[in-house]
């Protein structure tokens, strides 16, 4: 029984060792390609209005700058927000692509990441995608019992297209 108990202590420990090593702190390759990867299903989500999908990519103490919009506190209020002003029928579908080159991972040791880049924005109208602007964007990702979300946001510099 001793030697039962003992192998089912070692494996215990040796299971719980391993999956730590493997959820955090990840090499940075891994780190950037999860955040890349989470980042392009949230946005998927912003650019498809896919509300309930969106939302699960934040945490309930959000906060959101933005240098035009002002700020917000809160997933509600930034659910709120988005509906109004990204998924508003009959106004113009707004779409949210990274650009990609300018897209940087920088870890937060031991829990989370800060993901910065460029993005442009463009309306789509009677089936016609039309760049209508960039900015750039630092999002601060937190891994929280084992899910990755975005806690704080901010969107600046937005110019228009030329």
């Amino acid at each position: 029984m001793k030697k039962i108990y003992l192998l089912a202590l070692i494996f215990g420990i040796t299971v719980s060792i391993h999956a730590q090593n493997e959820v955090y702190p990840p090499s940075s390759e891994v780190l950037t390609e999860k955040i890349l990867n989470l980042d392009a299903k949230a946005f998927d989500a912003y650019n498809t209005c896919d509300v309930a999908a969106f939302r699960t990519y934040f945490t309930t103490d959000l906060e959101f700058y933005h240098d035009k919009g002002g700020y917000s506190k809160g997933i509600e209020k930034f659910i709120e927000t988005f509906k109004a002003n990204i998924c508003n029928e009959p106004k113009p579908k707004v779409i949210r692509k990274p650009v990609k080159e300018s897209l940087k991972v920088y870890p937060l040791e031991g829990y989370g990441a800060i993901l910065m880049g460029d993005h442009d924005f463009y309306q789509i109208e009677n089936g016609v995608e039309k760049k209508t602007g960039t900015a750039k964007f630092i999002n601060m990702w937190l891994l929280e019992n084992g899910y990755w979300k975005m806690s704080r946001v901010l969107s600046y510099d937005h110019k228009p297209s030329h």
